[in-house]
């Protein structure tokens, strides 16, 4: 076990709380030595801030910009240090959040397969005005480091798992459990995908300034009676990104290792045909279309038509 306070680093056989004071067992470990340790469970103390934990990383950044090259998109720890060191620009102190740090699970069905998906997030909680009644979480994927650089860092053990038909019917998590625990590799791999989720930190405030700019125009022009429901934009939001990965997908590193042979006529049409089903050119129902595609054991396109019926289902 390691626990990391404001000023040292300790290691243990179990939790500090559970460990008498003057016990030969606990030994203090060196900020270099860390990078030895990342398997280990960690706890957190009291006063631990975000300014504890990445001038950890800011130590060892030589080392921590190969290991987390993925999680970092290619970035360098150096690209935010003068970001994490200037003066704050943003006083966030008067508001009542802090940091944290858990668990996200989620099983859901692709593809005719169940699939599981689990990380570690980085993200504020708390309240960003007085007249807030609740707390709630708030991304830093826009926020300098300066301005999070004296908040308090909090482990949230909770694990829940949810799965599509938990949150459709709005039936709570299908499994819980009072307490996982986090490495010194969850904690340190979580940080620093968040914030480098925009880019370096002049990218990341060009973003925000036009994510500003957007919502001042917004409110400015006010609301149009036309303006597309949320289920709508969401719909839509989706299919950009489907699209979008689609597209990525067609110029791939592994396409040019090895190229896609052109289909033939009679292939070609046949996908075409597929497509004019799932169309509105289709006379025939979607339902009939769908059992049609069963029957065939035709089970992409059947996905596919199941898909349009939800949406359309939705929007009634």
């Amino acid at each position: 076990m390691i626990t990391i306070t404001k000023d040292k680093i300790y290691r243990s056989p179990f939790s500090l709380k559970r460990t008498e004071v003057d016990s030969e067992s606990v030994e203090e470990v060196k900020t270099s030595d860390i990078i030895c340790l990342l398997g280990d469970e960690v706890e957190l103390g009291d006063d631990v801030t975000f300014e504890t934990l990445f001038n950890i990383l800011i130590y060892s950044k030589d080392f921590f910009n190969v290991l987390f090259k993925k999680e970092m998109r290619g970035l360098l720890i150096d690209d935010f240090i003068d970001d994490y060191e200037k003066g704050i620009t943003v006083e966030f102190n008067k508001f009542g959040f802090n940091l944290m740090l858990s668990w996200q699970t989620e099983v859901f069905e692709y593809d005719n397969e169940i699939e599981y998906m689990e990380y570690t997030s980085f993200e504020a909680f708390g309240r960003l005005h007085e007249e807030d009644e609740e707390d709630y979480p708030i991304s830093l994927a826009y926020v300098s480091l300066c301005e999070i650089r004296e908040k308090i860092i909090m482990l949230n053990h909770t694990f829940e798992l949810h799965s599509d038909e938990s949150y459709a019917n709005d039936i709570g998590a299908i499994f819980k459990a009072n307490h996982r625990s986090f490495t010194l590799y969850n904690i340190f791999s979580s940080i620093l995908s968040e914030i480098t989720f925009y880019g370096k930190p002049e990218q990341r405030d060009s973003m925000r300034e036009e994510l500003e700019r957007r919502a001042k125009s917004f409110y400015d022009e006010g609301f149009d009676e036309d303006m597309k429901n949320w289920d709508e934009i969401s719909d839509e939001i989706d299919d950009m990104m489907s699209q979008d990965y689609e597209d990525k997908l067609t110029n791939s590193f592994w396409d040019q290792l090895y190229p896609k042979k052109a289909p033939k006529k009679e292939i070609a049409s046949e996908m075409q045909g597929k497509l004019f089903i799932m169309s509105d050119i289709s006379d025939k129902p979607l339902e009939e279309q769908l059992q049609e595609a069963h029957d065939s054991e035709d089970y992409e396109t059947a996905a596919k038509i199941k898909k349009l019926l939800d949406r359309r289902n939705s929007q009634k």
